[in-house]
């Protein structure tokens, strides 16, 4: 991976990044498993052509510095241990920021928007440490639950005096119970995740399957009742037939225009987008483009 820095900052920026891959040969990381299968072996497959620059790797860099500064350990834990099971011919791999063995709590360092507290999207991070606690049972460590300490990086002490809603401080703690149906589960989606991953890797690009829509992060596609002469919405509706029961009742100077929902990861986040013949085929396209 080549690693730009279009901003000129300064070289301690650029060399706080790795350019080295992510995983091992026939190795997958707890948080590689979260991605889709084909963005997985794109990635992989033209590592030496991917970029990167600095400036959109900031918080990554914050998040490395925030580990470092967090991975003391007391008289019962241990801290950045890597736990490693292996499934047919994968290894499956996972760096634990903190384990108490006494308690059995894994606690896990992030840093993430306000936004994520307030849709209470955690379903990554679920699947993350139910992977850890997988990993720690297969190497003989028993878990009961899973602490995800998070320093939320945009929090603003005015918005949390006006919104109830909002996060009271900035730092939130999302936490879970590690339950032996929980574990049953995960071991389930890992050995499906890497059945499809195997299946796939020598497929060729464009017979690999896409990236699901969550996998994606696909937003839904709106419907605007428009008016002509008018540039914005008179109304933005989730649902067609809602959109089109409405426009029976107005003058025919109105039309519904569909807005198609946003695959934001694999517009603004996966690195392997233009190796991808899905996003280049259909998202990539100029009436996306316009939508997005």
């Amino acid at each position: 991976m080549k690693i730009t820095n279009r901003f000129n900052l300064p070289e301690g920026f650029v060399k706080a990044i790795s350019s080295e891959k992510h995983n091992e040969e026939n190795c997958l990381s707890a948080t590689t498993l979260l991605q889709g299968v084909k963005q997985i072996i794109l990635t992989d497959r033209y590592w030496e052509k991917l970029e990167d620059d600095v400036s959109d790797r900031i918080w990554a860099i914050w998040g490395q510095a925030i580990h470092s500064l967090l991975e003391g350990e007391g008289d019962y834990e241990f801290a950045e241990q890597e736990m490693r099971y292996k499934v047919g011919g994968i290894t499956v791999t996972g760096r634990i920021d903190n384990y108490d063995m006494q308690s059995g709590v894994i606690s896990d360092y992030k840093t993430a928007s306000v936004n994520k507290v307030r849709f209470n999207d955690f379903h990554d991070w679920y699947l993350q440490g139910m992977i850890y606690a997988w990993l720690l049972k297969k190497n003989g460590f028993e878990t009961g639950q899973c602490r995800f300490i998070t320093l939320l990086k945009d929090h603003s002490k005015t918005e949390a005096l006006r919104d109830r809603r909002y996060p009271p401080k900035p730092i939130f703690i999302y936490e879970f119970p590690v339950t032996l149906t929980g574990i049953m589960k995960i071991d389930s989606f890992i050995k499906n995740r890497i059945g499809e991953y195997e299946r796939c890797r020598k497929l060729p690009d464009n017979e690999i399957p896409p990236c699901s829509p969550q996998e994606r992060w696909e937003k839904k596609p709106k419907f605007a009742v428009m008016k002509q002469g008018r540039k914005t919405a008179v109304r933005l509706l989730d649902d067609k037939a809602e959109a089109d029961a409405m426009l029976s009742k107005l003058a025919d100077t109105h039309y519904v225009e569909i807005r198609h929902g946003e695959s934001t990861k694999c517009r603004h986040y996966c690195l392997c987008n233009r190796f991808c013949h899905f996003y280049n085929s259909v998202l990539n396209t100029a009436e996306y483009a316009q939508a997005a």
